[in-house]
């Protein structure tokens, strides 16, 4: 039988306790954004690779996935995810999946820092971190990353699960698909379109569209064509 903690059990309010799934690097970024933002308490850290009862960032590790449906039961209903999925976007995916499977349902974080435009939609379970730019009138889909000083301009649309990772620099008018990596550093024209499923490694510069289920390596320049050093 899976236990909790007493002080996690008085403390659950289901409009501001939130539970973080991970407790590496990107979930620690996870949770101070959350506390930055006012209004959310920390329920606690659910992980499979570390130990329940260590702290992180202050923050109990309440055990693995095993328990997710006893905090459910009694009344946790918000969570975050905290797997950035850098190497794996599908390792995030399933995350999201499997905290929705038992009733989770995941608020937009948004840093105090960050820009967003009044004019931009974001949908469910969005991330957008410090320092970051949302532009006018574009469209962050439900559970997609903007991360730390990146820049989505105006009428950009980014797909579900995708990730914008730090320093990366859209152009207006870019539409980026499904479970698509945006490097750290990467450039693009305007107006083009990049598919679902890419990869495009850090500081790569992108001139023209990207068919889905592109690979794409760290510093090149994308023509369309082929890549040139």
């Amino acid at each position: 039988k899976v236990s909790l903690p007493a002080p996690v059990l008085e403390g659950i309010d289901p409009g501001k306790s939130i539970l973080i799934y991970g407790g590496g690097g990107h979930a620690k970024s996870v949770m101070e954004m959350a506390l930055a933002m006012g209004g959310y308490h920390i329920a606690g850290i659910v992980d499979d690779g570390i130990p329940a009862g260590t702290r992180v960032l202050g923050f109990p590790v309440l055990g693995t996935r095993d328990i997710l449906p006893v905090l459910a039961e009694k009344g946790l209903r918000l969570a975050a995810n905290g797997v950035g999925g850098i190497l794996d976007i599908r390792i995030r995916v399933v995350i999201f999946e499997l905290l929705e499977s038992y009733g989770y349902s995941f608020p937009v974080l948004r840093h105090p820092s960050a820009t967003v435009e009044p004019s931009a939609v974001i949908g469910d379970g969005a991330q957008v971190f410090a320092n970051a730019y949302v532009g006018s009138s574009a469209v962050l889909h439900p559970r997609c990353m903007v991360n730390t000083s990146a820049v989505v301009s105006h009428d950009c649309e980014i797909g579900v699960y995708s990730h914008i990772a730090p320093g990366a620099l859209l152009a207006g008018l870019v539409q980026v698909g499904e479970r698509t990596l945006v490097g750290m550093g990467v450039t693009t024209a305007i107006g083009i379109r990049i598919g679902s499923g890419v990869r495009i490694g850090n500081g790569a510069i992108i001139l023209a569209d990207v068919p889905d289920r592109t690979i794409i390596q760290a510093g090149r320049v994308w023509t369309g064509k082929a890549e040139t050093p």
